[in-house]
């Protein structure tokens, strides 16, 4: 179960009552031609226990809904979808929190299996060459290693309490620990560290303790760095950003939340939010948006060249995800809504200097990925 869920599990049972889960489609869902060349899969989670994840899918600026049904009639993708990675140029995984499984598919949408034992799944990440590697927060946290021929678990290995983020780095993976749901456990408390692993042996070399609390949510990476958000304890502790440097195990940490951030031409962009459970609420119900620039780690207000989305990005009701495109450098930014009502994800054209927005038929997009440009083109 998310977090983030967990969080707004009031606003949403009541939205659920005034609002339709589905909203009938408007305008937004036209054809709208952005010129980006992008083909994009948009991962929408959909509220935890309702096994109403789905896949949505753009193809230079036209929206399909409800793609990956549509690629695979009969079947739906499952409960509470929490990451979605492309492994190579034939084939996406998508862990499935809830469902407990990892769904593996072409890049043209068709499924073709699944590693069904992994409870809990969380986080994925890859060698780029015949393994899969996923965190879970079951047993108190481990992670698992997947070879992706057979599609079966050949290793796993005990980390800290409730894994998050994880990355492959130079034939080690570095995993953000939260410490889970502390606030229900008496006797255990958020944890600091960063799990490293070799990914070989699957066994744990040391922990990296970077002084900040909670190591949840997405976790961008850019070479040898790591953006990592510190969520705080909802109360007191405020949340953080950390970078670190795998190579050297160095890290710096920032005075403000990366709570959803994403990598583009050695810069991290962070859109940042506090939740304290004292108000029950968003701090003032604004967000934070910074990047920071690497290997100088050095960090800026603002987005730069995307700067002009920033006004557009502040006046959206819950940003859930940032992306920049690794192919057209196009800017996309999503927003939840009230987290019970259909999406929107938002396109910023930096040449341009304009933006479209496209409206999904799907509950909490919070994650987007853009296929390769060698892939074989979905529907094909």
């Amino acid at each position: 179960m998310s977090k983030r869920f967990l969080i707004s599990i009031f606003t949403v049972i009541v939205s659920l009552f005034v609002s339709c889960s589905m909203d009938p489609a408007d305008d937004t869902d036209m054809p709208t031609e952005s010129g980006s060349g992008d083909r994009l899969l948009v991962l929408c989670e959909g509220l935890w226990g309702l096994d109403n994840s789905t896949i949505s899918y753009v193809d230079n600026g036209v929206l399909t809904n409800g793609w990956f049904k549509q690629q695979n009639p009969g079947m739906h993708l499952g409960d509470t979808g929490n990451d979605i990675i492309q492994v190579n140029d034939t084939l996406i995984a998508v862990s499935v929190n809830w469902s407990n499984i990892i769904q593996y598919m072409y890049p043209d949408g068709k499924a073709i299996a699944a590693t069904e034992d992994i409870p809990n799944n969380r986080r994925l990440a890859t060698d780029g060459e015949r393994y899969l590697f996923c965190t879970s927060y079951a047993n108190k946290g481990y992670v698992a290693k997947v070879d992706l021929v057979t599609k079966q678990i050949v290793s796993t290995c005990k980390v800290g309490y409730e894994p998050e983020g994880i990355a492959y780095y130079d034939g080690k993976l570095f995993i953000a620990n939260t410490g889970g749901y502390s606030f229900q456990e008496k006797d255990h408390q958020y944890e600091s560290t960063i799990s490293v692993v070799d990914a070989e042996s699957m066994q744990e070399l040391r922990r990296i303790d970077v002084g900040c609390i909670n190591l949840y949510g997405t976790m961008s990476q850019c070479g040898q760095f790591v953006c990592i958000n510190s969520a705080g304890d909802y109360y007191d502790i405020k949340p953080k950003t950390v970078v670190l440097d795998m190579s050297t195990e160095e890290f710096r940490v920032y005075d403000f939340p990366a709570t959803y951030n994403c990598v583009y031409e050695n810069r991290f962009y962070v859109i940042g939010s506090e939740f304290s459970y004292s108000s029950g609420s968003d701090v003032d119900n604004k967000y934070s948006v910074h990047s920071i620039d690497l290997p100088s780690m050095k960090e800026y207000e603002g987005f730069g060249k995307y700067n002009f989305a920033v006004e557009t990005i502040m006046q959206m009701q819950s940003p859930y995800c940032i992306y920049i495109s690794p192919y057209s450098g196009h800017l996309y930014v999503t927003d939840a809504r009230s987290y019970a009502t259909n999406g929107y994800l938002y396109e910023f054209d930096p040449e341009k200097v304009e933006f479209t927005k496209l409206k999904l038929q799907g509950l909490n997009p919070g994650h987007v990925v853009a296929l390769s440009r060698t892939s074989y083109t979905p529907g094909k």
